[in-house]
């Protein structure tokens, strides 16, 4: 299993479209083969920070989610105010 967290900042007056975007996603992702959990959230302290919770089950299911993405049109680099945070976990419970 594989799991990790992806912070991501937004540009400046695109938060809203961003969290548009990334809402309409979601039940999306839940669907991709692999997938495990896939859990939007936004910071209660800067509204241009978001975060997913993300699992797959393993590193092809993560790379079948990001050509996903792109074949839904998301692109998210269009809308990053710098690069995703990404931070890594074994699952142990």
């Amino acid at each position: 299993m594989l799991a990790f967290l992806a912070k991501i900042t937004v540009k400046s007056g695109r938060e809203d479209e961003f969290e548009r975007t990334m809402r309409a996603v979601v039940p999306e992702v839940h669907a991709e083969p692999g997938n495990h959990a896939y859990i939007f959230h936004r910071s209660a302290e800067n509204p241009r920070m978001f975060m997913f919770y993300e699992q797959y089950t393993d590193q092809a299911a993560l790379y079948a989610h990001r050509t996903h993405l792109k074949e839904l049109g998301v692109d998210l680099g269009s809308m990053l105010d710098g690069a995703i945070a990404r931070e890594f976990y074994d699952l142990l419970a």
